[in-house]
């Protein structure tokens, strides 16, 4: 019961990414379905991956070549919605509410540096995309669940809040009866992209010292093109 469950649960995500046109979350058991309704989307990401991606920065602003391109408001508010959900998706289906209050935060800093930088290296700073980015958990979610659960620890004390905000230094843990978990993960990982260089990750003790993230490029690190500019500006606005 608790399998077919899991199962009915998990369909309305994967609905999610066939609207979306994009395997947000990188599930490969997605390439397993034999349905013919997915057979068309299937077909569709195969192809994307045939051809490379050309090198972006989510920190320029862009402009369309055409005037009339994207310029209108059905359009924009079209392309917004978009991609708020990937973003959303991606760090594992966030509340709304927090989502509007971090973002209303960040948009209002007073740190003189890029909002979006700010808030990139706000996201990548929590608990579970750490864990996510050493490939120490295969999935978001399952960085959620593996926190959840008290296999981790940050400088000596069991964390279990997945949104817990890492500092430079800190010292990330796997408790010992938890050693062999994390292996397992490790195994099922695609170990591709390769962690970021500011994630000092020690494989044999399965420990991770977070360094310092600030600056660092984030462009290669997303299975889609991430605008953060109007992620960050709309949540602040509704």
């Amino acid at each position: 019961m608790v399998q077919l469950a899991g199962k009915k649960r998990y369909k309305p995500l994967y609905k999610k990414f066939i609207r979306l046109r994009s395997n947000v979350q990188l599930k490969s058991k997605l390439f397993k379905f034999k349905k013919q309704k997915w057979k068309t989307f299937l077909f569709f990401l195969k192809k994307k991956q045939r051809f490379e991606r050309k090198p972006y920065s989510h920190y320029h602003y862009k402009v369309s070549k055409f005037t009339s391109k994207g310029n209108s408001f059905q359009k924009k508010f079209k392309n917004d919605l978009v991609a708020r959900t990937k973003f959303n998706l991606f760090y594992g289906c966030l509340l709304r509410k927090n989502l509007k209050k971090q973002m209303t935060k960040i948009f209002n800093s007073k740190e003189k540096r890029d909002f979006k930088r700010v808030g990139l290296e706000f996201f990548e700073s929590r608990l579970s995309s750490v864990l996510y980015r050493s490939h120490f958990c295969y999935s978001m979610r399952n960085a959620s669940q593996i926190i959840s659960h008290g296999h981790i620890e940050v400088n000596g004390i069991t964390v279990r809040q997945k949104s817990y905000v890492l500092k430079q230094g800190d010292l990330i843990k796997t408790k010992r009866n938890s050693l062999n978990l994390i292996r397992q993960n490790l195994k099922k990982s695609s170990c591709w992209p390769v962690p970021p260089k500011y994630l000092i990750i020690n494989y044999n003790t399965l420990q991770i010292v977070f360094g310092d993230i600030r600056g660092f490029d984030f462009s290669t690190y997303f299975p889609f093109k991430l605008d953060v500019n109007s992620i960050i500006t709309t949540y602040y606005r509704d």
